[in-house]
């Protein structure tokens, strides 16, 4: 039902040219021009002219999360006319006749969509474009749209789990008899931050809170870092990587720390487990996984959007490298990882 990945697996005008020009830095203009250019790639490489954005390491299908993704960069860009065929496409495709959030999959053969439940993370990503292309371009519409999502999200997908406030993955199939799992990946902290400003009333800054908690304690194996999986027990709110998945940090969890350090909420163990791996086998031949039982790793390097996930990371802005371009990734999910990374970093400065 819900996908694994695999090896194939607020500013308001926030145009990259625009804040590169806030900054006044050579560097800043260097690293704004390298990302202007990179959205043209990803533009070119993943984004059909229909609105669909393709996950090309998965079989070209293409979720919500992509969407969100496509919708974000458009509205960073300013790049309306893209930012709009993204939206109608997700729209008339993939939302839900009875609510305002997105079926999670689409898949190039008939039936299109064969598992119609949603996935959290993608619906919040849409809702904090939906908010940024709204102030961008003055599009009342825009803003109501993300408010319905934030709704929708709040009414089926944010649960009370003993004391704390938890984000399920999605609608279905996460909130069981006697654990609840959850994504950590999922907690999109910026995106949270946003909602919070949309609806003051909602449960974003408790999920803000209680997510940084539960990545603070979510320490396992030799490295100390949290897994793509995390089951709480509702009677003793005890964690542990969840039943049925692989207990790793890999595909999904390398979004922690890159949504952390964006919203200025990092913490400084998971910094340190990440300073850890990257000395241990070089930023060159970064894990794609490891795994938090017996400390094993991926036999391949991981793509080059890990590496500007942790160089983000673990530089101050002042002296952040040169993060990887998106023409140095072969599929859609290392691009899109690039790309968070290099809008992250200059929205910091």
């Amino acid at each position: 039902m819900f996908r694994l990945r695999t090896r194939r697996g607020f500013c308001s005008g926030s145009a990259a040219a625009s804040i590169a020009l806030s900054v006044g830095s050579g560097r800043a203009e260097e690293r704004s021009a390298q990302t202007d250019s990179d959205w043209e790639v990803f533009k070119g490489r993943y984004i059909r002219p229909d609105g669909r954005v393709i996950d090309t390491g998965n079989q070209g299908v293409s979720h919500s999360e992509g969407q969100g993704y496509g919708m974000f960069f458009a509205s960073t860009f300013n790049d309306q006319a893209v930012f709009e065929q993204i939206w109608s496409w997700t729209r008339d495709t993939l939302r839900h006749r009875g609510d305002a959030l997105s079926s999670w999959r689409w898949v190039p053969t008939q039936p299109h969509i064969t598992d119609t439940n949603n996935a959290s993370d993608g619906d919040l990503m849409i809702a904090w474009a939906l908010r940024r292309g709204g102030i961008l371009w003055q599009r009342p519409d825009y803003i109501d749209a993300a408010r319905a999502i934030l709704a929708d999200l709040a009414s089926r997908c944010v649960r009370k789990v003993g004391s704390r406030t938890v984000f399920l993955p999605a609608m279905k199939g996460f909130d069981r008899s006697k654990i609840t799992i959850i994504n950590l990946s999922y907690y999109l902290m910026p995106a949270l931050g946003r909602a919070a400003s949309l609806d003051p009333n909602g449960p974003w800054r408790a999920l803000m809170e209680t997510g940084t908690q539960l990545i603070q304690a979510s320490r396992f194996g030799l490295w100390g870092l949290p897994p793509d999986w995390l089951s709480i027990d509702k009677k003793s709110e005890r964690i542990a990587p969840a039943p049925g998945f692989p207990a790793r940090f890999s595909y999904d969890a390398i979004r922690i720390p890159l949504y952390l350090k964006w919203s200025k909420r990092m913490v400084p163990s998971l910094t340190q487990s990440l300073l850890a791996v990257s000395q241990n086998w070089s930023m060159a031949d970064l894990p794609a996984w490891v795994d938090l039982n017996t400390g094993e790793r991926s036999p391949y390097a991981a793509p080059p959007g890990f590496r500007a996930v942790y160089q983000f990371a673990l530089h101050g802005a002042d002296a952040l490298p040169i993060l990887p371009s998106v023409k140095d990734s072969a599929d859609y999910y290392s691009s899109s990882l690039t790309l968070l990374a290099r809008i992250a970093a200059m929205e910091m400065v």
